[in-house]
């Protein structure tokens, strides 16, 4: 049957009906949820900012990684192990390695160690010889000087070069003279040993400061062990933190590219919320929000807006909410754990009330 003008108009009108109900459905600003949930709700569902998001860990989702290029020779962790901080995680290749090299670092140090207390035993020895030795020179030589200077003040000496004549007066001042020679040697043998103390005091300063901890020849070997410790670190994978391990990303016998496991903290959760530009504005910290997870209700409170807007993440099933949105990032705190520890990256539906922090 041939279709009439007033047919083919009709058709038209219909059309063009469809298309602009269907554009204003798609440029209607926040996603349909929340319109409709201001449409039946009282004041309080009226002013509510509702928003998805995705269940996470307070401390953030930890991604442990290991050495990239480094073979994995043991995992110790398994899915749901609670771990704590700074436990061995896994295993790297060169491990026996590092403690061999740690162990010849402690070797080299102890026997460093025990060539300075031997020298510093042997030190104290010589010491206590030199110092009686000395001692006995140094008393010795006093003696000897006063004896000889006694010896040349003596008035009998002295008129002894005047009484005598001829040769008895030549040996006479001979053995006069041999005497004050006698006398300047002995003499300076005295100075010469308190110099020699004076300077012994100087001398053992020196050898103390080479038996020093200071001395770097001794730092040498802690640096060392230091550096091998540092290479044995580099075959260990440890927990940055206590928490919970939730996913092994890599086995055993594997070389390493990078991420190992995935862990967190378990004990307090948040909920990340994508919350559209237009509501986060009327949001503050503190606000209270409910957050609806495995079909129960959770409260919790606003603890961070953040300050970029980009495209939303979460995506809604419902066909008639807009898919591509401009949101910011809400952290809400949950008063309680479960059953959000469960499920991380859980979606979860968020209802913020603004003001409602009291």
């Amino acid at each position: 049957m041939p279709i009439g003008r007033s047919s083919v108009h009709w058709l038209g009108t219909s059309l063009a009906v469809v298309t602009a109900s269907a554009w204003i459905l798609t440029t209607s600003g926040p996603p349909a949820r929340a319109q409709s949930a201001s449409k039946t709700g009282g004041a309080t569902s009226r002013s509510e900012a509702h928003a998805l998001g995705r269940v996470e860990p307070a401390t953030g989702l930890i991604v442990v990684g290991s050495r990239p290029g480094a073979r994995i020779l043991e995992i110790r962790v398994g899915p749901g192990d609670a771990v704590k901080a700074g436990q061995l995680l896994a295993v790297l290749e060169g491990r026996e390695e590092a403690k061999a090299q740690i162990a010849m670092a402690e070797a080299r140090k102890a026997q460093v160690e025990h060539q300075r207390a031997t020298r510093r035993e042997k030190l104290a020895l010589e010491r206590t010889q030199l110092d009686a030795l000395h001692s006995a020179r140094l008393t010795t030589a006093t003696q000897v000087a006063q004896i000889l200077k006694k010896k040349l003040t003596d008035p009998g000496n002295l008129m002894l070069g005047a009484t005598l004549t001829g040769r008895d007066k030549l040996e006479g001042e001979s053995k006069y003279i041999e005497l004050q020679v006698q006398s300047l040697k002995a003499e300076l043998d005295k100075t010469s040993l308190d110099i020699e103390q004076s300077e012994l005091v100087k001398q053992r300063a020196l050898e103390d400061k080479q038996l020093d901890p200071s001395n770097p020849e001794f730092q040498l070997v802690d640096r060392q062990i230091e550096l091998a410790k540092a290479g044995l670190a580099q075959t260990e994978v440890v927990a940055p933190r206590a928490g919970t391990v939730l996913d092994v990303l890599a086995h055993a016998g594997e070389v390493g590219s990078g991420p190992l496991l995935r862990m967190g903290d378990l004990s307090a959760m948040v909920v990340v919320a994508e919350v559209y530009q237009t509501d986060v504005t009327r949001l503050r910290v503190g606000d209270r929000a409910t957050v609806a997870i495995l079909d129960k209700a959770i409260a919790g409170k606003v603890t961070r807006i953040g300050s970029i807007v980009g495209r939303n993440q979460m995506m809604n099933i419902d066909p008639r909410s807009l898919q591509d949105l401009r949101v910011v990032n809400v952290t809400i705190a949950l008063d309680e754990a479960e059953p959000a520890a469960r499920l991380v990256n859980l979606e979860a539906e968020v209802a913020i009330t603004p003001g409602g922090g009291g």
